[in-house]
């Protein structure tokens, strides 16, 4: 008889969709979505965060899945953008490992707050950090792309601000603004202000979040 996954070996999901990436260097690009359960920064920090992360929601294709099971899923697409919450809080080795073997390239958001694990390092990975508050400074010199939430996604102290996009972007790095948006639309005076900024410090850019203005997830 066959055997069955162990469920240990199995990612937890709160989401899965295939959408346009509607943020950062690969605006447009048809990306296959897999959103992990959990977060260490947490919705306490992140008072105005627009995803749910906090347990698997079947309606939206979340649950307990196999890495083979999500490639196929992703398939044909040929990238894959692994998110949360914040997926450096799990094992994704072998997830990643699959995709790769699918041909899919995995992308990765994360908060900056976690140390890049050793199952990352090796894969080639794109990687966006959002910083969030704790965030680690090498991290983030690490990231291919970094991406601020201006005025960032909660009120208390620890969030990048204008000084550090322009510290960053002096460093080398490619860095957005991206206005605090509604959870499902744009907050077009939040729009606003970024590109007032950005046309004041031309190097930095703008992430617009593309799919609330296409009213996709």
């Amino acid at each position: 008889m066959p055997t069955k996954t162990p469920v240990s070996k199995r990612v937890p999901l709160a989401e899965r969709f295939k959408s346009p990436q509607g943020e950062g260097v690969f605006t447009g690009v048809m990306m296959a979505f897999i959103r992990t359960v959990g977060c260490s920064v947490g919705q306490k920090v992140c008072t105005h965060c627009d995803t749910q992360f906090d347990k698997t929601y079947p309606e939206r294709g979340g649950g307990l899945y196999t890495p083979r099971e999500i490639a196929a899923w992703a398939h044909p697409l040929k990238y894959a953008c692994i998110t949360g919450g914040e997926p450096f809080d799990r094992d994704l080795g072998d997830l990643v490992n699959e995709l790769m073997r699918n041909d899919i390239e995995c992308h990765f958001e994360s908060s900056g707050t976690k140390d890049i694990p050793d199952w990352y390092r090796w894969s080639g990975s794109w990687l966006c950090i959002s910083p969030k508050p704790g965030y680690l400074e090498d991290v983030v010199l690490q990231a291919d792309e970094v991406k601020i939430i201006y005025r960032g996604l909660g009120d208390g102290p620890g969030w990048p601000d204008l000084k550090d996009a322009k510290r960053w972007a002096a460093l080398g790095k490619t860095v957005y603004l991206q206005p605090r948006n509604f959870e499902h639309q744009v907050n077009h005076e939040a729009l606003q202000e970024v590109i007032e900024t950005v046309a004041e410090n031309p190097e930095l850019r703008i992430s617009a979040q593309l799919h609330k203005f296409l009213q996709v997830r």
